[in-house]
């Protein structure tokens, strides 16, 4: 056996996608002085999440307060490398098909159980059928077995050097929980009394519309090592309880921020910026927010014609369409690759020059030449987000420009889920699409579904079975190829990489953002 480099991916500053960094924030979040302990915290969130299941949901909400609950075998570090949380140690065999896992001594879920490996061979199983990052994973697993308390043995059908970055992926996640909560839960999403992990809080309470409440976990057995971050390394929980309440109005988040009434409040609009940094005892938060795309519907007309996509494409000024709908520019970025600059092991910038391929005149004589029949394309948004009316407000201007003929339809957000899952309900939908951590977790664009609005493309299968057995050489080469069949085939339309705008009191100390915002390691100085 020989030992595999912890260093997946130094990649995912994915994740700051954007204009800003994904580490940032306004001004340092640290403080000075030694951590407090006790008090509650009182987080304000815009969106309720569906469920609590971060195995069943990649939603950002399930995940902003599920990662204080569960963890995983292994998580990514602050530079979005694949490390271990619960896993003691890995081996992977010569040839690299058989990884085996020994868990860390001590450690107890929140129902005062211990943490065994037929618990981490029950959740995996169940990972392989409810996560969208584990359905892909499962493809390339023969077995998962459990061989005594501590080890876990994962043996692939195939050579897959993703196997890591997949249970370390913050989507959708490879939580470990009680063996007996996984098989009766199985393909359903957990219920409040399933809400067991391992984490540095616990779950106590749910009302739904008004708030959740986590609590201090007393036994949480932590990792050592303080210079980790992101999800795995050193954890404590100086807090004795957080409490996320739903709060829809960003001026009463803010009002509340002002009077003490909340500590952190979520996704402010990017026009309140100035406001927070002019605000007394208050400071600006930023993260990554992946970027915002127009996808067609590639099963039927017209969109089925890539000559309609190609007028699609010469017809949308991003630029324009970027400074209209997020204005400040240290919140977007133009940037035309499937990953970010930031993803320094993701990112490619060969054959990306077509991004910027805004053209009139090429538009109306790419229309002209196409099989449109001047039928009305039909958008569809959800009116929940501002930043989504605005895109397609935009491009329906820019598309009557050249010729076509459209019409917007919005929806709330759940309506407009429910309309997305159908191709006769729309032509094209606007959406934003959070950070992904592989070419192979990239679903929106390597699955047939609704979120890729139908994309099948033999091309770009191909490249991700490439993926799965290249060396790091070999997938740079790989995310060049992946960035040109995104412009030659057209399966959607990338706006702009963004991130989002968050606050907090300042009274909050040892706070450090990541990819969103985690409480253990933090600490009120009132």
């Amino acid at each position: 056996m020989k030992k595999l480099a912890l260093i997946l991916f130094g990649l995912l500053g994915a994740i700051a996608l954007f204009g800003c960094s994904n580490n940032s924030s306004s001004s340092s979040a640290g403080g000075s002085g030694e951590p407090v302990e006790g008090g509650d915290l009182n987080v304000a969130m815009g969106s309720e999440p569906d469920t609590l299941d971060w195995m069943y949901s990649g939603e950002s909400a399930t995940r902003k307060i599920g990662w204080h609950i569960y963890e995983g075998l292994f998580a990514l570090d602050k530079e979005y490398q694949a490390r271990p949380l619960l896993a003691e140690d890995y081996t992977v065999s010569d040839d690299k098909k058989t990884y085996t896992i020994t868990l860390r001594d001590g450690l107890k879920f929140h129902n005062g159980q211990d943490v065994t490996a037929n618990d981490a061979k029950a959740s995996l199983d169940r990972w392989t059928k409810v996560s969208s990052v584990g359905k892909i994973a499962s493809s390339h697993i023969n077995s998962i077995e459990a061989t005594d308390d501590k080890t876990l043995v994962i043996t692939l059908k195939d050579v897959y050097t993703s196997l890591l970055t997949d249970l370390a992926a913050p989507k959708a996640s490879a939580i470990i929980i009680p063996s007996d909560v996984a098989e009766a839960a199985g393909e359903q999403p957990l219920t409040n009394e399933q809400f067991i992990g391992t984490g540095p809080f616990q779950f106590e309470s749910w009302k739904s519309g008004n708030e959740i409440v986590l609590s201090k976990f007393a036994d949480y057995k932590s990792r050592d090592e303080e210079d980790w971050g992101g999800l795995t390394g050193k954890k404590t929980a100086y807090l004795d309880s957080i409490h996320f309440k739903v709060v829809k109005d960003p001026q009463v988040m803010l009002n509340g921020l002002k009077t003490d009434l909340y500590d952190y409040v979520q996704s402010i609009p990017l026009d309140l910026y100035e406001v927070v940094t002019s605000t007394p005892n208050v400071e600006a938060v930023t993260s990554s927010n992946g970027y915002s795309v127009i996808t067609p519907d590639k099963s039927e007309a017209p969109f089925d014609d890539l000559k309609v996509r190609q007028a699609l494409h010469a017809a949308l000024d991003k630029e324009a369409m970027a400074k209209a709908t997020y204005g400040n520019d240290d919140f977007y970025e133009l940037d035309g690759a499937l990953f970010t600059p930031d993803q320094t092991a993701l990112y490619s910038d060969e054959n990306i020059d077509n991004f910027a391929a805004f053209d009139e005149e090429e538009a109306k004589k790419l229309l002209e030449e196409s099989s449109y029949d001047g039928q009305p394309v039909k958008i569809i948004f959800s009116n929940d987000n501002a930043d989504y009316a605005k895109i397609a407000e935009i491009a329906e201007q820019q598309l009557e420009a050249v010729g076509f003929t459209v019409e917007l339809e919005s929806y709330e957000w759940a309506t407009y889920l429910e309309k997305w899952g159908d191709a006769k309900n729309w032509d094209m939908v606007v959406v934003g699409w959070s950070p992904f951590f592989s070419p192979n977790q990239a679903g929106m664009v390597s699955r047939e579904n609704n979120s890729s609005g139908w994309y099948h493309s033999d091309r770009w299968q191909e490249l991700l079975a490439q993926w799965g057995t290249a060396d790091e050489g070999e997938q740079q080469q790989i995310l060049a190829e992946l960035n040109k069949t995104l412009y030659e085939e057209l399966p959607f339309e990338k706006v702009t990489n963004i991130s989002a705008l968050d606050a907090r009191t300042t009274d909050l100390q040892g706070f450090d953002e990541w990819y969103g915002p985690r409480f253990w390691n933090t600490w009120k100085t009132k």
